[in-house]
């Protein structure tokens, strides 16, 4: 199954998506300077040390920008998967909990969409 930048950039869904395509190839182009290569392949922005989403690497790929898609796909996943463990295992401070009250009202009981743990505000 092709992906939807690649019927985009082949014309499938028609002339104006396949300007678009190639725009936002040129685009990413020229914000080439932006992205930090590392030793083995792996690609990341400079600005926030994020591995660069799969999306961005189809398009990078197709204007011959040199990184490993795989490289940064595996990093990408392993940093995910590290944010969110961190996410699930944070136990909301005193600051947070009192924006919480703040905002949902004192005796309010929410979930954690993440884990399904409930906290009584």
């Amino acid at each position: 199954m092709m992906t939807r930048f690649e019927q985009e950039i082949t014309g499938k869904l028609g002339d104006f998506w396949k300007r678009n395509a190639q725009q936002e190839v040129e685009k990413l182009m020229d914000r080439a300077y932006e992205i930090e290569v590392e030793k083995d392949g792996a690609a990341k922005w400079v600005s926030n040390g994020n591995y660069l989403p799969s999306d961005v690497c189809e398009k990078l790929v197709y204007g011959g920008f040199d990184f490993s898609p795989k490289a940064t796909e595996i990093k990408r996943n392993k940093q995910t998967a590290d944010f969110l463990n961190g996410y699930r295992n944070h136990k909301p401070t005193a600051e947070e909990m009192f924006e919480m009250r703040a905002a949902f009202g004192e005796g309010t009981t929410v979930v954690n969409v993440l884990t399904g743990e409930k906290i009584r505000l």
